[in-house]
């Protein structure tokens, strides 16, 4: 009831207010109006003002004051704003949401001014103070001779009994100029020949006479002067010439200062002062500057500026002339004010004194370069523009692009001609001392400059182009050894855009553009004009002419063994010699020939650039029979494909040796899978051999590590080397220049080599997959000793029942001896040398010299049953510490990289199982 009575009262209040109706008068009208506002507030939940919004749309006009430079008025806003932030207020949002609804344009009507109205008047404590009470108080004040003026040359000992000091003359006191127009400076000139003139000159110099009354001079008096007097002495102090209203002090460079002893006639001694302290700092700034711009330089960078300075002082001296000559010789009526003066030479102060302040930061930085100055032209132009000062923009960016010119004549000759300057220390792109070949023109040879930090040794607003600068000087270097020159001609150049403030920073037209990004683009497009035929030009003759496209088949069928049967070709003899305790299976001419003649056949590969290095064996491998053992012993062998210089720009050396590790490491695979899968028994060697338990153990773990071999060789094959060189052939395709081609084709052997499990972050897991690789061998061997051992077992067998029988008197019929069908000698494999002969073409290998050999080293006593129950333990878990492995670094990770592994190492747990009838299952 309480809220209904409130809301009644408000209500009546509102109508009466908005209605003029009140209840008496008119109480019709007054209930219709109150019936129908009750309803509608009655009826809808009006929610509260969103505060939040409320206080964006302050930020928003706090912001939008300070673009359009109304800096003080934001002030303002912002300081009662945080007034009201500390109020504890419950309406403060809904008052200030209806305060700027009813705001009306409150950029353009408000007024600092008007904040003045809301101040309530301080109260005055004090009385004021009037010349009666002073003069109540000492009577000095009393006397009206106190406040005459005192004429210092009524008593004068001058001989006219006058001073020129303290009488204004005939001129200052009608115009303070010459009344005659026709006078000529040549008409001042005094003939000092005699002491008399001398003397004479002297007195006429204001600067010398002492002020005096009847006689006496008052040293400590300060001698008036005129302000016609006072703008001459300030023209020549601003022109660099000593004066007598200004001392001189020099500590390194010339300093002017305001002389105590003068002062202006109709102005105070503070104002005046305070005047000529802020033109002799001026002039001091201006002095230094002309110091520093007549300093002898010996780069051209540095002279240019200096020039650029000297240029726009002499524009200075030429206006102080100016002024000066009227003042000397008036065609008008003109007004001495030194204000004036001192308003009309502000601009062209304001300028020189911002470069004065540049210099002065040259010199105090230690080891600034001499393209410095460029950046801080760069940085001032781009301040000047976001502050609004649009004199100061025009006139830095002006000069920055006057000087910015010399700085690019060693970009241009560089990017036409792929020529340096000798001794220039100031372009970043340096070259190489000493002889060296082709081949480092493009890797060693040039370079660029960096400081002690790490930095480029450029300016900062010349980094992100620095690149594109460089590769395009490259091209032209190795076009020109290649004698390509004249290709570029057929590729339609670009003209060569301006770079000047007045073409590029227009500003009527663009004066809302940012300064950067003028320069940005403006720079882009100089740079795409000489960049875009070069690089084009050498990257047609890299496809077309040297074969880019049949180097990268070459390496890919040499390295990765795309043709299985010319990979098997290469691979196979070397695995048969290892297994045939052949020492001349790592013979580099015997392995040069196999493999030129295995993979010579492919169209992009040329023989004689292929040749086979073989790294020495390492102690504990020069055993033939110990060196078997692992597949580990195959990483002695390198390939050496010789490509052409220009290729090896894009194919670089370091990459090479990315390829040979992919290259060992399938060939490790291949070991295992050829050493497995090689035989092919005539016979159920294991059914005479063995029992059911070690046949059935036997044949599940040679299928385990078949299907793990297979698995990670097609994952290395297929999922990864086809792929990536398919999306690197792409990328190349797309490369605007040589840089983005060496650094697509180094970013693809890098991620390839990652994928195939060679990289730093996988090196655990790829020596656990040797170990497993390792398995394949060792269980071989296993059974080879089994079966010789089995042979053995059953020929003394049989010579015992011979010698049986023959005691008892028994003859047997003799028999011609010949190898068992299920002896090892009688293990066969396929011809290596032809892969399209039929299954029946066979070959007989002699296993038996290993029974020696399998067994040597064997220090454990274990039955051939137990050595297979402990590799099927340690296949397992090597296996899945590589599953779990890959999977967790793929978590870790990200990319594509990531994915390859997360992909690998689902295959390995999915291949390994639950034990219902997957290949992990036991036997």
């Amino acid at each position: 009831m309480a809220h209904i009575a409130k809301l009644g009262a408000l209500t009546d209040e509102l109508v009466a207010l908005l209605t003029s109706a009140s209840a008496d008068g008119e109480p019709a009208k007054f209930n219709a109006h109150k019936e129908s506002a009750l309803r509608a507030l009655r009826n809808h939940n009006y929610p509260r003002t969103n505060q939040f919004d409320v206080w964006n749309r302050l930020d928003g006009l706090d912001e939008k004051f300070r673009v359009y430079n109304e800096d003080q008025l934001a002030d303002a806003l912002k300081e009662r704003l945080q007034k009201i932030s500390r109020l504890e207020g419950k309406w403060s949002s809904e008052i200030l949401h209806l305060l700027l609804e009813l705001s009306d344009k409150p950029l353009a009507n408000s007024k600092l001014k008007d904040l003045d109205l809301l101040k309530e008047p301080e109260p005055q404590t004090e009385t004021p103070l009037r010349w009666k009470d002073l003069a109540a108080n000492d009577p000095l004040l009393r006397d009206k001779h106190v406040w005459r003026n005192v004429d210092f040359g009524a008593e004068s000992s001058d001989e006219d009994g006058l001073s020129d000091i303290s009488m204004p003359t005939e001129t200052t006191t009608q115009s303070s100029v010459e009344d005659d127009v026709d006078i000529h400076p040549n008409d001042h000139v005094v003939d000092v020949s005699s002491e008399e003139k001398l003397i004479e000159l002297r007195e006429a110099q204001f600067w010398l006479k002492t002020p005096s009354i009847n006689g006496v001079k008052l040293e400590t008096v300060k001698k008036p002067i005129t302000e016609l007097q006072a703008i001459r002495e300030v023209l020549f102090m601003l022109a660099g010439f000593p004066t007598s209203l200004f001392e001189v002090r020099t500590e390194g460079s010339k300093i002017f200062e305001p002389c105590k002893g003068y002062a202006l006639r109709h102005a105070s001694p503070d104002s005046f002062r305070k005047l000529l302290k802020s033109l002799a700092a001026d002039g001091s700034s201006i002095t230094f500057l002309k110091s520093w711009a007549i300093r002898p330089q010996h780069i051209p960078l540095l002279q240019v500026f200096q020039a650029a300075i000297l240029k726009h002082i002499a524009e200075f001296d030429g206006l102080l002339s100016r002024i000066q000559e009227r003042f000397v010789d008036p065609a008008d009526d003109v007004v001495v004010s030194l204000l004036l003066v001192k308003e009309e030479i502000s601009s062209y102060i304001r300028s020189l004194i911002c470069l004065s302040e540049l210099t002065k930061r040259l010199d105090t930085e230690p080891y600034a370069h001499a393209f410095r100055y460029l950046e801080m032209l760069y940085e001032q132009a781009s301040i000047s523009q976001m502050g609004g000062d649009e004199e100061m923009y025009a006139f830095m960016g002006t000069l920055f692009f006057e000087c910015f010119q010399v700085y690019l004549r060693p970009i241009r000759t560089w990017m036409e001609e792929g020529e340096l300057e000798k001794e220039d220390k100031v372009f970043f792109v340096a070259e190489s001392s000493g002889e060296m070949d082709t081949l480092s023109i493009w890797q060693a040879r040039f370079k660029l400059r960096q400081t002690q930090d790490g930095t480029l040794h450029a300016p900062n607003f010349l980094q992100a182009a620095a690149g594109k600068i460089f590769t395009t000087g490259k091209s032209v270097v190795v076009l020109k050894h290649l004698n390509k020159v004249s290709l570029m001609e057929s590729f339609e150049r670009i003209l060569e855009p301006s770079l000047d403030f007045a073409t590029l920073c227009n500003p009527a037209a663009l004066q809302l553009v940012p300064f950067v990004e003028l320069f940005d683009g403006a720079f882009d497009a100089w740079i795409r004009s000489k960049h875009q035929y070069a690089s084009s030009t050498l990257r047609k003759i890299l496809f077309d002419q040297f074969g880019l496209c049949s180097s990268l088949d070459a390496l890919s069928g040499i390295y990765f063994m795309a043709d299985g049967a010319q990979g098997s070709a290469f691979t196979n003899p070397s695995y048969d010699k290892l297994d045939t305790l052949d020492v001349t299976w790592n013979d580099r001419f015997a392995l040069t020939e196999l493999a030129r003649g295995a993979f010579g056949t492919l169209p992009s590969v040329s023989p004689d650039r292929l040749r086979i290095a073989v790294l020495p064996l390492s102690r504990k491998n020069q055993d033939i029979g110990r060196c078997r053992r692992t597949v580990k012993v195959l990483s002695i062998i390198e390939l050496k494909y010789q490509l052409s210089w220009p290729i090896q720009i894009i194919l670089t050396p370091d990459t090479i040796s990315s390829y040979q590790r992919i290259f060992t490491f399938l060939i490790q695979i291949r070991r295992s899978s050829h050493i497995l899968s090689r035989q092919r028994l005539a016979t159920d060697l294991l059914t005479i051999t063995s029992s059911s338990d070690e046949r059935s153990l036997y044949y599940s773990l040679r299928t385990r590590l078949l299907w793990f071999i297979q698995a990670l060789y097609y994952y290395i094959s297929c999922l990864v080397l086809e792929p990536s060189s398919c999306k690197m052939r792409e990328d190349l395709e797309a490369a605007v220049d040589i840089d983005s081609m060496v650094q697509v084709h180094s970013s693809y052997i890098k991620s390839t080599v990652n994928q195939a499990l060679l990289g730093s972050k996988l090196e655990l897991i790829h020596k656990t997959i040797l170990k497993i690789l390792d398995l394949a061998i060792k269980l071989e061997d296993a059974q080879a000793a089994n079966a010789a051992g089995a042979k053995d077992t059953m020929d003394r067998q049989q010579e015992m029942m011979d010698l049986s029988m023959a005691s008892l008197g028994l003859h047997t019929p003799q028999k011609p001896r010949r190898p068992s069908k299920f002896s090892p000698r009688n293990l066969k494999v396929a011809n290596p040398k032809d892969e399209a002969s039929s299954d029946d073409e066979e070959k007989d290998i002699d296993l038996s010299i290993l029974s020696s050999t399998l067994l040597e080293g064997d220090e454990t006593e274990l039955s051939y049953f137990e050595k297979l129950l402990e590799m099927r333990a340690d296949f397992d878990r090597l296996v899945r510490f590589v599953a779990n492995g890959l999977r967790g670094v793929a978590r870790a990770g990200g990319g594509q990289e990531a994915r390859s592994w997360d992909t690998l190492g689902e295959m390995l747990e999915a291949g390994l199982g639950d034990g219902n009838g997957s290949i992990g299952r036991s036997y």
